[in-house]
Parts: structure tokens; C-alpha cells; sequence
């Protein structure tokens, strides 16, 4: 009798883990893209929206530069974004610090590829400096799951000499949430997450880095960051979900940065930071957004 209990369970078990298309897992997760910040949002900030090249950045209290400027790259795994959770994090330091804030919304898959979300941000960067909006002293880079790893692919070539030869001033510091630097998703199986088994999260990953990435070897540097030397980041806040598929890469992550001289803050909190699409509020978080804050007030004070 107990094996007949038992064999409904394993066939719902079966079903549940059975491979889908890759455009299945893409297609789907690009319709959650929130273009326009939540209306809480737009109700607490000065929003304007600013062509560069072709690039599209919009702004949260543009006139509070003087202030310092947070750059945002956000998350989506290189096919959707940004969120509501990238609205409502940007929106939240830019708030504690009473600064400006600008998310790129870099182009990615499957319309574009890979290098262009780098091209996209430097091109950003580049005439942000141009222009004086950006200097030495008064910005910092942050970014969320792709976005994150773009962060760090941009601010290591801004820091080993790319930020001369162009004439622009390299990031601060690095706020970096569960970070995706390995498109080939080499520690992903392991279970330091204790969740039984993300595997329709991985075949997501692995889908949207095929779509993204194109030609490139998914080992490229410039894709996966943790092939990159890294040596001249600035200061970095680095955080991450127990529950969250990268938690053993920031984990590998936050030693390298160690071993390299690096000042790096990290934060483990409960639960998923990774793929959210929506921020949590709790302890946790709110413990996070505020180590964040002071993070952002310490590199631009």
C-alpha cells in the first residue's frame, strides 16, 4: 500500500522537474520586465527618462547629484528586467542618501547580445563623465544578478586602465547583490542552499546565457567575471541570499576578494535576494539596506 502512495508522488516529482524549452523559461521571465519605476516610486522622486546613444537610462532625483550618484544595473538574467524589486532598492539608498540615482536599461537577449549590455553601460558612463555629471569623488556602481556581474566586468576595465585611456573616473564602490559571474554555472549544484532541487532556476540560467551569450565562450572574462582578474575593484558590499543559486559563488567570491587586499562588506540574509521580483521587508532586509546606506555614505564621504 505504501508503495502505491508513493508512485503519484514520484510521477508529480517527474512532471515538475521535466525539461521544457529554452524559450519557455526565457519567453516567460521577459514578461515580468517593469520599464517605468512602481507608482510608489514615481510618487517620491523626480523621474526623467534620457536616451544615450541607444542606450535608455532613467533618473530618480537627477537635480540631487551634487549629493553623489548611484549607478544601477539591473537584474534579469540577461533577458528581462528591470523589476520592481530594482525600482524599489534604487529608490530606497537613493532616499537614505538623499542623492540622485540612474538605472541603465541595458539591451540583452534574445534581440541583442553579449558584449552589447557592457557597451551599453560603458557608452553610459562615458558620457555621464563627458558631461560632469560623473567624477572622481561622487558615484558608485551597483547591480543585481546580471546586472551584478556586469558591474564587476565594468568596474574591473575601469580600473585597470580603461578609465584613463577614455578619460572617465572609475566607480567608488560596488554594491553587488547575488551576483552572477560565472555564466557557466559551475557551482550551481551544489546544495549549500538546502533547496531541494532548483533545477528549473538552473535550466533558466543555462538558457539565458546560451541566448545572451551568442558566439562568446561562456569562459569569456568580459561574461563571466570570475575568469577575470579583478584585482583594481574599489570597495565592495557584497550580499546574498541563503536560498539564492549563487550563494556558493559569493561565498567563493567574498575569499578571492580577500586573498586579492580587497575591502569587501558582505551579508548573508534569510531567504532569496536572487530572481525576487518584488524587494521583502523584514529584519533581514532592512538590517541589509541600511549596512548598504552606510556602505554608500562611507566610499563618497
Amino acid at each position: 500500500m505504501s508503495r502505491l502512495v508513493e508512485y503519484p508522488k514520484i510521477a508529480v516529482r517527474a512532471v515538475r522537474q521535466a525539461p521544457l524549452p529554452g524559450w519557455v523559461y526565457t519567453t516567460g521571465f521577459g514578461k515580468a520586465r517593469m520599464a517605468t519605476p512602481t507608482g510608489a516610486v514615481l510618487k517620491r522622486h523626480a523621474v526623467d527618462v534620457a536616451m544615450i546613444n541607444r542606450t535608455r537610462t532613467v533618473w530618480l532625483d537627477r537635480h540631487k547629484a551634487d549629493n553623489g550618484v548611484i549607478v544601477y544595473l539591473h537584474g534579469g538574467a540577461y533577458v528581462s528586467g528591470p523589476f520592481a524589486f530594482d525600482w524599489q532598492w534604487l529608490s530606497d539608498q537613493a532616499d537614505r542618501r538623499e542623492c540622485a540615482a540612474v538605472l541603465i536599461d541595458y539591451r540583452y537577449a534574445p534581440d541583442y547580445q553579449h558584449p552589447t549590455g557592457l557597451l551599453d553601460a560603458a557608452a553610459v558612463i562615458k558620457r555621464l563623465s563627458a558631461d560632469g555629471v560623473l567624477t572622481d569623488l561622487n558615484w558608485i556602481l551597483a547591480g543585481q544578478n546580471s546586472g551584478a556581474g556586469l558591474a564587476l566586468a565594468l568596474a574591473d576595465r575601469l580600473g585597470t586602465g580603461e578609465a584613463e585611456k577614455a578619460n572617465v573616473p572609475a566607480p567608488r564602490g560596488l554594491v553587488i547583490m547575488s551576483p552572477w559571474w560565472d555564466l557557466e554555472l559551475n557551482n550551481t549544484e551544489l546544495t549549500e542552499t538546502e533547496q531541494r532541487n532548483p533545477v528549473h532556476e538552473r535550466r533558466l540560467l543555462q538558457a539565458a546565457a546560451s541566448a545572451y551569450a551568442g558566439r562568446t565562450p561562456l569562459d569569456d572574462p568580459s561574461l563571466s567575471p570570475v575568469n577575470a582578474d579583478l584585482a583594481a575593484l574599489p570597495s565592495i558590499h557584497l550580499s546574498v541570499g541563503l536560498k539564492d543559486i549563487f550563494l556558493t559563488d559569493a561565498r567563493i567570491m567574498r575569499m578571492q576578494f580577500e586573498r586579492q587586499d580587497l575591502h569587501v562588506d558582505y551579508r548573508e540574509v534569510a531567504g532569496k535576494l536572487n530572481g525576487r521580483l518584488r524587494m521583502s521587508r523584514g529584519a533581514d532586509m532592512e538590517r541589509l539596506l541600511q549596512e548598504q546606506a552606510e556602505f554608500i555614505d562611507r566610499v563618497l564621504a
